[in-house]
């Protein structure tokens, strides 16, 4: 069996800033005997939401194993043919320079008349695959370019679904898959490790990952989260009043989810929760 780590066409190692990217990240590295060829080329697309946790890891994994990481942000969104949106461009940017305060999901907010929500999760392609592409084009890569996703072997339901498919001009791939890597064995890779991701978590994943209060996690875990830092809460309360619309349709708003996690702990809780949602993001 060929290692699924050695890559010789052209491609971009998506990485999220979590566990499992960063695990990705050092098997491709390992394959290359620690050194990225040209052909390769990691991009980390910030939202402007992760937890600073997460920025100060995309920065340790550079720091520790001398890897180039790609910083990029949408930077404006233009509208055209009617009803249709684009985004019209990104900037590179750095752990100094990157944005902290959703100013990259504000953009998106502002251009698009709808929230975003799980039927229409646009801000997936706005603020991380089309950057992205947009970055790869701007280097000379030609379409449709290969995508290194962080999608494991215990997570067959997402990985069947995106590897190998072409879109965005961009072909999903997905090593840890083809691999048979599990939760359990990125958890053990980073307890091992010299450095780590300074955000709790479980067998290599936590929840605390991707945008901070993302409307694709299940509800009590975002209420646990707002429990343990309510402050999170208010840029998505400031979002839904400002558009008049929920994140999650026919769902409670974030004011309530604040107010159940803040003053009445589990009062309103009924034990039960619907699922999380996975996005391109990864964890």
């Amino acid at each position: 069996m060929s290692n699924p780590y050695l890559i010789k066409e052209q491609a971009i190692i998506s990485f999220s800033g979590g566990r499992t990217s960063a695990f990705m990240l050092w098997k491709i590295l390992e394959a290359h005997g620690g050194t990225l060829p040209d052909n390769l080329k990691v991009v980390f697309a910030n939202t402007g939401k992760e937890m600073p946790e997460t920025l100060d890891f995309v920065q340790a994994c550079t720091d520790h194993w001398g890897v180039p990481i790609t910083w990029v942000e949408l930077s404006e969104m233009h509208r055209e043919e009617g009803d249709r949106y684009f985004t019209k461009g990104f900037r590179i940017v750095d752990y100094a320079s990157a944005s902290r305060k959703g100013e990259p999901f504000d953009i998106a907010l502002k251009a698009v008349p709808s929230i975003p929500n799980a039927r229409n999760r646009y801000c997936t392609g706005e603020l991380k695959i089309r950057p992205m592409t947009q970055y790869a084009k701007s280097i000379g890569f030609e379409t449709p370019f290969l995508t290194v996703v962080g999608i494991r072997g215990d997570e067959q339901r997402r990985a069947v679904k995106i590897h190998g498919v072409v879109s965005e001009g961009q072909e999903k791939y997905c090593p840890l898959w083809i691999d048979g890597i599990t939760a359990e064995d990125v958890g053990r890779f980073w307890d091992k490790n010299n450095f780590d991701l300074q955000l709790p978590g479980v067998n290599g994943v936590t929840d605390w990952g991707n945008c901070d209060l993302c409307f694709l996690k299940a509800k009590n875990k975002r209420i646990s989260l707002i429990r343990q830092r309510p402050d999170l809460a208010d840029w998505w309360i400031q979002k839904e009043k400002e558009k008049g619309q929920l994140f999650r349709v026919n769902f409670i708003s974030y004011e309530e989810m604040k107010l159940i996690a803040t003053d009445h702990g589990d009062l309103f809780a009924d034990g039960s929760d619907e699922e999380s949602i996975p996005c391109f993001c990864g964890d």
